[in-house]
């Protein structure tokens, strides 16, 4: 049986519409071509000027991917107690609800070329707790700079060196009065013979700095930061400078700071403060220990200087976690009875990775002449006479942490 061919009419008009679409393939080709040019001729004359908006464009507006936001609630029921009131008609003790230092923020990077990148961060202190329609009460870490291989370099608001030298003991973020910030750290926050001395701070986050970092080296690092006085007179310059060497492994933490403010409490004189830590880690662990010298010029030509320590612990076990240290002020120069000492004991379950209740209890006593306090927040806490002088102050406390 032969094969079926088709009639000759069929196959003419079969090369007909091929050559038809053919010739159609042809003209479009010549039109996409032609559009293609024109597109191409546009873009040339636009590049300028985009590039010109580029430059004025933050790059948050460009592109979103370098955009990070974060935060952390944190908020406890909280019973204080203080044996030593500033009135008659103070109550003793009250019960609250606190904010220990929530925020939120938000932070960047931009690659600029090589393994240079700009950097920026805004951070601000909330308050849930507050229902007088202020629910932000401070700015906390913000800044702006440059990062690169030879280190970071950024101007803003941002903790002291030294104050973050003794984070990887501190077991509640700096915040709250179960925080051993209550006492390490400070030094004349007392009333001795009726004598005031200005309460200094060296845990501080300082206003119009300038900060820069190395590198990390093999564990090695460096911070230095410096805030210049943009109050400075004749007579006083209050200017701030903190440094910091720290070295970190799997195993161990160091660190070494120095904190130097000329003029701060009495002008001509310089107040200082020297910190060393240290932390043993292991695997569900850390134990630490940190001591401190600081210098006050509590007067023309006259400098006290007090010796403060603390040895910290926490562990963990499943999704429990226990923490615990004790802080000793020693006396400030030759002034009798003005240390204090405090303790803290704390509890914690993690629901998740981010998500944690906790419990804490603390007491801070202060010697007869000593007027430290945790509860500066409320009447109970007033400090700065001599009848609180030697308080007891006590706290046991609730709370909820989330972070994102």
């Amino acid at each position: 049986m032969s094969a079926f061919v088709a009639p000759a009419a069929f196959a003419d008009t079969d090369k007909d519409e091929l050559e038809k679409l053919r010739v159609l393939v042809q003209e479009l080709d010549q039109k996409i071509r032609a559009l293609e040019h024109k597109l191409e001729q546009k873009s040339a004359a636009v590049t300028p000027a985009r590039a010109s908006t580029a430059a004025k464009t933050p790059p948050s507006v460009a592109t979103t991917t370098d955009v990070t936001l974060y935060g952390r609630v944190n908020m406890d029921f909280e019973s204080v107690k203080n044996d030593r009131v500033p009135a008659v008609t103070t109550a003793n003790s009250a019960n609250r609800v606190q904010s220990n230092a929530s925020r939120i923020g938000v932070k960047g990077s931009k690659a600029l070329g090589g393994d240079l990148s700009a950097i920026w961060q805004l951070e601000v202190q909330i308050d849930p707790a507050n229902g007088g329609g202020t629910p932000f009460n401070g700015t906390r870490n913000s800044n702006i700079g440059l990062k690169s291989n030879f280190g970071t370099v950024f101007a803003g608001n941002w903790d002291t060196p030294y104050k973050v030298a003794h984070n990887k003991i501190e077991l509640f973020d700096n915040a709250a009065i179960f925080s051993a910030t209550n006492l390490i750290g400070r030094s004349g926050a007392n009333n001795a013979g009726n004598t005031a001395v200005t309460a200094v701070n060296n845990n501080t986050r300082q206003s119009s700095v300038l900060q820069y970092w190395t590198p990390n080296l093999n564990g090695f690092q460096g911070k230095i930061a410096f805030s210049p006085d943009s109050g400075q007179t004749t007579t006083t310059n209050k200017t701030k400078l903190s440094l910091s060497g720290t070295y970190e492994n799997d195993m161990l933490y160091g660190a070494l700071a120095y904190e130097s403010r000329p003029d701060q409490t009495t002008a001509s004189m310089t107040d200082n403060a020297t910190r060393l830590v240290g932390a043993y880690k292991f695997d569900d662990g850390l134990v630490g220990l940190a001591y401190e010298h600081l210098s006050v010029g509590t007067a023309v030509a006259t400098s006290e200087s007090q010796g403060n320590w603390e040895l910290a612990g926490q562990y963990k076990f499943g999704s429990s976690n226990l923490g615990a240290f004790y802080v000793r002020n020693g006396n400030l120069g030759a002034r009798p009875n003005t240390g204090a000492d405090m303790y803290t004991l704390r509890y914690g379950y993690n629901f998740a990775k981010y998500i944690e209740l906790y419990g804490a209890y603390t007491r801070l006593g202060n010697d007869a002449s000593a007027n430290y306090s945790t509860l500066t927040a409320t009447a109970i806490g007033t400090v700065g006479a001599a009848t609180t002088n030697g308080s007891t102050q006590t706290g046991l406390g609730m709370g909820m942490i989330y972070s994102f």
